[in-house]
């Protein structure tokens, strides 16, 4: 691995307003001290077309000084990669299971490999589906016509319907957990992937999930713990599927590392008001997770620059410095949103991860970078530099 001891479009990420930019002033390359990090980035299934693009991607984000890219994989209970599990993705060949000829993931892993990058598989964990109409029949038959049991359900009871959004399955249901743990054991088996990325391992918003299985579930739980809320219970079952889904993949290939990408905001601590928080909104308890060792990696995507004064609302550096804590149970990599602002807020933010004990960063996303033109200047200007804690620009 890279990190040692010393260390959306399918976006991962939580909404939240950008607030302003800010700058830093930097020593020049030759007076920075060696730094061991790693430096990722994710590229979405909508990033690339054919394997030639792939190969592309990766012989650029070597050049670009990435050592890491987390490669989207599986994004609503289809596959860029042979699964015995579930259909290929419609995009590849314009149908959804139908072989497109070719492999995503094996040309990515053989490209990434070539060209000395870890190769990380990246997959979405509930949702389960993308569109107003529901997933035509295919070979395997996609989970939304085998099991529309598994989507989560509103206090009324009533599924949640298609839309133009995501349809989320209810993540801790067993059945559902047993299909999951078949996935990533088949990646972590059959592909020489460097690492498995969880995404959106969640749920949709705080008002879900009261299917009937899920209704059953609880009340046995509070027949053994009366004072139990249903939101207690259901951060802490979630807890439990991402264990088991790491324990599977360790079981499958133990030197492949589990990350999971989390809400940049765990709690609202500082009263900042109308921000999405993982804990509350999403029953996504990252800390726990950390805490538990249920991943090798956590990235919380702290998609805002820093603030002047810092601590302002979604200030960066107050974001980093509220995960900082769980640096002695996991690998800590800053999820930077490259759209936060200008290339020296991108650079002040990488600062900020380093000085506060992060192992590295990941960048969203290699198609926004391309947009941005700042690929031929992320190694010199910002990966290459080093910046004295006093000159980081958050005051």
């Amino acid at each position: 691995m890279v990190v040692d001891a010393g260390e959306v479009a399918d976006q991962p990420g939580d909404p939240g307003r950008a607030t302003e930019d800010s700058s830093s002033s930097v020593r020049q390359p030759e007076e920075a001290e060696e730094i061991h990090e790693a430096i990722g980035v994710w590229v979405t299934r909508w990033d690339f077309k054919n394997a030639q693009e792939i190969e592309t991607i990766m012989a650029q984000a070597a050049s670009a000084g990435f050592n890491q890219v987390y490669f989207q994989v599986r994004g609503a209970a289809d596959a860029y990669y042979k699964s015995s599990y579930e259909p290929w993705a419609a995009p590849l060949s314009g149908k959804l299971g139908k072989n497109p000829g070719w492999d995503p993931l094996k040309v990515a892993v053989e490209a990434a490999h070539q060209n000395k990058l870890e190769l990380h598989a990246w997959i979405n964990v509930a949702t389960a589906w993308k569109g107003k109409t529901p997933p035509g029949r295919s070979k395997p038959m996609h989970l939304m016509r085998t099991h529309p049991e598994w989507r989560v359900a509103k206090k009324n009871r009533r599924p949640m319907p298609y839309n133009d959004g995501y349809i989320f399955f209810n993540p801790i249901l067993p059945g559902f957990v047993t299909h999951l743990e078949g996935v990533v054991a088949e990646l972590a088996s059959f592909y020489a992937i460097d690492g498995l990325h969880l995404d959106y391992c969640r749920y949709p918003s705080a008002e879900v999930s009261y299917d009937k299985q899920a209704r059953r579930m609880y009340k046995k739980a509070r027949q053994k713990e009366k004072n139990l809320t249903r939101a207690d219970w259901q951060r802490r079952e979630l807890a439990r599927v991402v264990g088991r889904l790491s324990k599977k993949i360790r079981e499958a290939n133990p030197r492949v590392q589990v990350s999971a990408a989390v809400t940049g905001i765990y709690q609202d601590r500082w009263n900042w008001g109308s921000v999405t928080q993982g804990y509350h909104d999403f029953f996504q308890d990252s800390h726990l997770w950390a805490q538990n060792k249920a991943v090798d990696a956590l990235i919380p995507m702290i998609y805002w620059p820093p603030t002047k004064p810092q601590g302002r609302r979604t200030d960066f550096a107050t974001l980093a410095q509220d995960f900082t804590s769980l640096g002695g149970h996991v690998t800590l990599l800053a999820g930077i949103n490259v759209e936060a602002g200008d290339l020296s807020v991108l650079r002040n933010e990488v600062t900020i991860a380093r000085w506060n004990g992060y192992h590295g960063v990941v960048l969203f996303s290699w198609e926004l970078l391309k947009q941005r033109g700042w690929l031929g200047r992320l190694k010199s200007e910002v990966f290459g530099l080093a910046v004295p804690k006093e000159q980081v620009s958050i005051r």
